[in-house]
């Protein structure tokens, strides 16, 4: 009796109304925030050098300037900090001063990972290659970039660019090198003359277009695999019966069977959208698996119409191509 007389007479936990929408908000808040950083998880790759990278990049190409600052908050938003950049995009500038501004609000610039490429109307000459990274580091404007990248081996000319590139690495304006659709024989012939092993290599790597051969290589070689183009750039990967029917199953999207199964190959990818929503659907992946059984249908897409398709464009674009700003050399910083 005199227990339950106890349990009768403890003063009860009397909460005002405010204080009880209070109490709920704080939870909520730290569930909201618990989500995010579940969500926003992004894992890592370790480069050669030892230095990390995610294994998802944000990619500006076909981006218009106007578009740049919404798509990076977009892609900061989502927990993205890798950021795949290059001359030829022509909106260098705006990336700068977007990631600038974020910068600002008290992030630290190491926190980032950013690479810039050298296009094709600069690599005639050593000086040239050199001269157009400068001034890509420059417009960015967030110090020395982590990667500069040859962005297409142009026969004749692109190892001696490379080579000169090095000298990036020792002024500190650039902490590493990289290089940009390069087969096993662009590869082996650069490394004659290089000193700095580069660390990655992209190229355009999805399940129709499945470059085994030369993941295969880079990856023995120790060489970060950058995959972009990884939903040909909404094409007819997303709309394949055989994609739908693996993202039915496991109640994805295609987009995100398509990007699984570029990670599940051991490649970073670098994909591109100019919509919030599709950053984060892109971003959502790293929480499913792809069975074996239906890797390996992926796998069998890639056909060898598709691979000569791919080896014509391939050619066109390493003998060069006009940039935005035409066949000569890229305009001064603007």
């Amino acid at each position: 009796m005199a227990h339950a007389h106890f349990l009768r007479s403890r003063p009860r936990l009397q909460l005002s109304i405010s204080r009880r929408f209070a109490l709920i908000f704080a939870l909520c808040s730290c569930t909201a925030l618990w989500s995010r950083i579940v969500l926003f998880a992004i894992p890592s790759f370790k480069l050669p050098s030892g230095v990390s990278m995610q294994k998802l990049a944000l990619g500006l190409y076909n981006v218009p300037r106007d578009n740049v600052k919404h798509v990076i908050d977009a892609a900061l938003d989502a927990g993205m900090r890798n950021f795949d950049f290059a001359s030829f995009y022509n909106n260098e500038a705006e990336c700068g001063a977007a990631l600038r501004e974020w910068l600002a609000k008290g992030h630290d610039r190491s926190e980032l990972f950013i690479t810039t490429k050298v296009w094709t109307t600069d690599l005639g000459t050593p000086a040239a290659a050199v001269r157009s990274a400068e001034i890509s580091i420059d417009e960015l404007g967030l110090g020395p970039v982590d990667l500069v990248m040859v962005h297409w081996p142009t026969p004749g000319t692109h190892v001696a660019a490379y080579v000169e590139l090095e000298t990036l690495v020792e002024s500190g304006k650039t902490k590493a090198l990289g290089i940009s659709n390069y087969s096993p024989a662009d590869y082996e012939e650069l490394m004659k003359s290089a000193t700095l092993v580069p660390q990655v290599n992209t190229f355009e790597n999805n399940p129709m277009l499945y470059r085994k051969e030369w993941v295969d290589f880079f990856q023995a070689k120790g060489i970060a695999v950058m995959a972009y183009k990884p939903l040909q750039r909404s094409g007819p990967v997303l709309t394949c019966d055989a994609v739908g029917s693996i993202a039915s199953r496991l109640k994805r999207t295609p987009a995100q069977v398509c990007l699984r199964w570029n990670i599940q190959k051991g490649n970073v990818i670098t994909f591109k959208s100019n919509t919030a929503a599709r950053i984060q659907e892109n971003v959502n992946i790293f929480d499913f698996d792809i069975k074996d059984e239906d890797m390996r249908t992926l796998d069998a897409l890639t056909t060898d119409a598709a691979k000569e398709e791919a080896q014509g464009h391939w050619e066109m674009r390493r003998n060069g191509s006009p940039a935005p700003w035409g066949d000569g050399l890229r305009p001064e910083k603007r």
